[in-house]
């Protein structure tokens, strides 16, 4: 194994640990002003899509929502609840359920893409069909999708509409697909630490952009 493979490895032993001894960490929910429920999607017996060298989608979308949330503990005013902390399968619109039930101010559901050719890459951000371009859901996947798009440099997909499960959510939600586990270069960038990193620094920029600039 080479010195670069084995501090990959290190790191996401540490990243592991470190999700695990801090996930009841953060603000005190009386002292809360903002709560966001932040979904890795699939999960479970639900890979996802499932990539270049049989990468599963569902693990790339955990991982980022993890940074976030590790990358939030610094906000004392912010409490971000991962919609599964563990590889484990919540019907989808039972996650909307329990943001509606816990009040969250914020729904954002992170997935991977993947399409029949290989040559497709890029970043997009949707929105449910019936949330028009003025709505609070649309410009929060504008602020999502111009975040990404800077941190990492990728093809901008843009915004899109579709028929999702975060209809039922009441609070603005958008759901993001943070590149083609199909496309070669990216499916590789989205296995590494540093690109998730990346991500998710730009997906806690946009949330604290949309919750504090109205």
């Amino acid at each position: 194994m080479t010195q670069r493979l084995r501090m990959s490895s290190i790191l996401a032993v540490l990243l592991f640990l470190l999700v695990f001894l801090s996930l009841g960490a953060g603000c005190p929910t009386f002292s809360c002003r903002f709560t966001v429920m932040v979904d890795p999607g699939h999960g479970g017996k639900d890979p996802g899509a499932i990539g270049i060298n049989g990468v599963y989608e569902k693990k790339i979308n955990l991982a980022i929502a993890q940074m976030v949330y590790l990358k939030s503990l610094g906000h004392p005013e912010l409490r971000v609840i991962l919609a599964r902390r563990n590889d484990e399968y919540i019907y989808p619109t039972d996650r909307v359920k329990e943001a509606n039930r816990i009040g969250a101010d914020l729904y954002v559901s992170i997935h991977a893409n993947a399409y029949r050719q290989a040559s497709v890459s890029g970043v997009e951000t949707l929105v449910h069909e019936t949330q028009g371009r003025g709505s609070q859901s649309y410009r929060l996947a504008e602020i999502l999708q111009q975040h990404i798009v800077s941190q990492t440099g990728a093809r901008d997909r843009g915004v899109k509409w579709a028929p999702l499960f975060i209809r039922q959510a009441q609070m603005p939600a958008a759901l993001i697909e943070v590149g083609f586990i199909t496309h070669r270069f990216e499916a590789k960038l989205l296995q590494s630490l540093s690109y998730q990193s990346k991500i998710a620094d730009a997906i806690l920029d946009a949330i604290l952009e949309f919750l504090y600039k109205p």
